[in-house]
């Protein structure tokens, strides 16, 4: 390193001491230095971290997920250097670096950069985000602030603009996303449109010609045709993307105003009947959604408000299949908040209209929670064997017509379920087997479905009395509420962990204890 940059670098790592020292995470102190230095967020961030070039590239290096990175210090500066000399860094190096520096991606790109990258790049660096790695990062699992889900009044059919603090804030990111002033005031209002924000990572997956065919239909410009529909269709398949990779917090603000959007359009008269039926299935999926986003953020009274007004358009629709799934879900939510007596009804009620359907996969979602309800209540096996109904039906049911709101669905991910029934029915060595198996097979895409799994391992763990591994599950577990916005994992945790009670003196539940303080999970 030239004398003049080490010079720099020391001075640097001296204030960043000093600074940590005053409990400032590596952002605000980037933000400090940022006040001297003009140089790039990547070159800040090391600076902020005290790092010499050859430590990061060091530390790239071993962090590579393919083991093969030979990232040299050259290249290194050239990707400091960018985007006034150099080269620019590929969205995966930069998430890399945003793990080193213990921050998101998104602060390591300028705006300039960041407009330079594709879709699919600008997703990774929206979804990568370490900040949890800073001792000094103060984690908040919170449900958001969702207009219109308080009361009884429904979202109005363009949502308010928001404080002029988060205003700027989505101006700013548009102004990144689009280069084109005309398109850039669209993609504006429509953002405004469904929730702010985090809308962008939706709509920047649509051409132009359907972000205008959307905003004609928001504001009652023309009827509804078979493409628009065709649009929200699609935007809602990838909001359930979304909430695998990142959780509620991000997806619900803008279900809710999608949801209200096509509440209101629904409310025209100039619908013919199949672009009706299609729009309210759509409705149904959101009202689906939120009501799932709602329960994961422990919100039990919007959550089941949510349903109802599913159940309402899935009588409307008279579609037993749709019927059958929110009932499940009301019986699963139920069960979660130990209401036996409220799952039963529901899981019941789920159970009729499924056998109506007549289609496999749907009786094959309702069994797999009819089997939980039942082993939440009886001893007898039942549980167990109607699971075991459910997995062959999931497994042969894959030649005709398949539901959209089960795509998720797999033998595999029924099966998980017999963990559950297992415990209950204190077997719990083959509860443990279970998990193993069902572990390999899961996909890494499934963060939610996986941390739950581990975590009733370690239940059945703990009631073998095996601490040590049981500790070591749910730390795994709860390495996952990192990127995740689930209350309903943190609080899963938290009651894991504190089935440990009678050992609280134990070494390694103490140091579980350390860690899931650093994640900021009060024990």
């Amino acid at each position: 390193m030239p004398g003049e940059g080490y010079r720099i670098l020391l001075g640097c790592r001296r204030r960043s001491e000093a600074l940590r020292a005053c409990r400032l995470t590596f952002d605000q102190i980037a933000g400090v230095f940022a006040l001297d230095h003009q140089v790039s967020p990547l070159r800040l961030y090391r600076y902020a971290h005290g790092r010499t070039a050859g430590e990061v590239v060091a530390a790239y290096n071993d962090l590579d997920p393919a083991g093969t990175a030979t990232l040299r210090a050259a290249r290194f500066y050239d990707y400091e250097a960018w985007p006034q000399a150099g080269r620019r860094p590929g969205a995966g190096a930069v998430a890399i670096f945003a793990r080193i520096y213990q921050t998101t991606a998104r602060r390591l790109v300028t705006d300039e950069v960041y407009a330079s990258y594709g879709v699919r790049d600008r997703d990774l660096i929206d979804q990568t985000d370490h900040r949890h790695l800073d001792a000094h990062h103060c984690r908040q699992v919170s449900a958001p602030a969702v207009p219109g889900t308080k009361g009884t009044k429904v979202l109005s059919p363009l949502v308010p603009a928001p404080a002029p603090a988060r205003c700027a804030d989505l101006l700013r990111a548009v102004g990144a996303e689009e280069a084109d002033v005309k398109r850039r005031e669209l993609l504006f209002e429509l953002a405004l449109l469904l929730g702010g924000t985090p809308a962008l990572g939706l709509l920047r997956h649509l051409t132009p010609p359907e972000r205008e065919r959307l905003a004609a239909a928001a504001r009652h410009q023309g009827p509804i045709d078979a493409a628009t529909v065709d649009v929200l269709e699609r935007l809602t398949a990838q909001l359930w993307g979304m909430d695998e990779a990142s959780g509620p917090q991000r997806v619900l603000p803008v279900a809710e105003a999608k949801r209200a959007m096509v509440d209101d359009l629904l409310k025209r008269g100039s619908l013919t009947p199949a672009l009706r039926e299609r729009l309210l299935r759509v409705y149904w999926s959101l009202s689906h959604m939120t009501g799932w986003c709602h329960y994961d953020l422990m919100d039990y009274t919007n959550a089941a408000r949510r349903y109802g007004e599913g159940l309402a358009a899935g009588h409307e629709l008279g579609d037993p299949a749709l019927l059958a799934h929110l009932h499940g879900l009301m019986a699963d939510m139920a069960i979660y908040r130990v209401k036996p007596t409220m799952a039963m009804d529901h899981a019941f009620a789920a159970e009729g209209w499924a056998r109506n359907s007549g289609n496999s996969l749907q009786q094959a979602a309702t069994f797999s929670i009819v089997a939980r309800v039942l082993s939440n209540t009886r001893r007898d096996g039942e549980g167990l064997r109607m699971l075991d109904r459910a997995v062959r039906l999931a497994d042969g049911s894959r030649s005709g017509a398949e539901l959209r709101h089960l795509f998720w669905l797999e033998p595999d991910r029924i099966a998980r379920h017999a963990v559950f029934c297992l415990i209950k029915a204190g077997q719990f060595d083959r509860a443990i087997a279970e998990v193993e198996q069902r572990l390999a097979k899961t996909k890494s895409g499934f963060v939610l479905g996986k941390s739950m799994l581990q975590l009733e391992c370690a239940t059945a763990l703990i009631k073998k009395q095996e601490i040590p591994a049981a500790t070591a599950m749910i730390d795994e577990a709860a390495q996952f509420v990192v990127g995740h916005s689930s209350a309903r994992l943190v609080h899963s945790v938290r009651q894991t962990r504190a089935r440990l009670q009678p050992w609280e003196s134990n070494k390694h539940v103490r140091d579980l204890d350390e860690r899931l303080r650093l994640l900021s999970i009060p024990v």
